[in-house]
């Protein structure tokens, strides 16, 4: 006669309450946006104080050179301006990126949570000093991603072998590798290369 195994209730929903968690949840984090805007700021007020033109000998800069000097003192006014704009989501707080058994969760650039069997592939890439997670999406012109993030994307693929998404660790509380950890319980991830 086979014996029954009976569980006690709360070990049950314990259970049920831990496979709810998500792998990895990762915050919008307030300190790093302002050290971001901060940055832009003073990348603004340097392009608005140096005297570029003056740094070449009279003549030496010429045709296009000469106009991306003219332009440096409107890069900075454009980087306070957007440093300035950027403020208020420094101090919004809220999911920045989520990975569940359920799928991705990435605010920024998406309208809903994008499912694993919509995810074509998955890579560590390398955008200038730090790594993302490059994902690109089976039949992305169907699936709600936000327009500012799918054009984005598209410049992004032209410019390099980057998703239609690139997930970053960079403005919220989590690490890269944590973020690695739970995305490769899900689907495969491609070295860096």
């Amino acid at each position: 006669m086979a014996s029954l195994s009976i569980r006690p209730l709360s070990t049950v929903a314990e259970e049920a309450m831990q496979s709810d968690d998500p792998d990895y949840l990762a915050n919008r984090s307030p300190a790093k946006m302002f050290v971001l805007i901060a940055l832009l700021i003073v990348i603004g007020l340097l392009l608005l104080t140096v005297d570029f033109a003056g740094l070449f000998p009279r003549g030496a800069v010429s045709g296009r050179g000469a106009k991306l000097v003219g332009l440096l003192p409107w890069m900075g006014w454009f980087a306070i301006v957007a440093g300035a704009l950027f403020i208020p989501l420094a101090l919004k707080r809220g999911v920045e990126i989520e990975i569940s058994r359920d799928g991705i969760l990435y605010p920024p650039a998406l309208k809903e949570m994008l499912p694993w069997d919509r995810v074509e592939r998955v890579a560590i890439r390398k955008m200038s000093v730090y790594r993302v997670l490059a994902v690109w999406i089976r039949d992305a012109d169907d699936f709600p991603i936000k327009p500012m993030a799918r054009k984005v994307g598209q410049m992004n693929k032209m410019s390099g072998d980057l998703g239609d998404i690139n997930l970053d660790t960079g403005r919220s509380d989590g690490n890269f590798d944590d973020l690695l950890e739970a995305v490769s319980k899900h689907v495969r991830v491609e070295p860096l290369r």
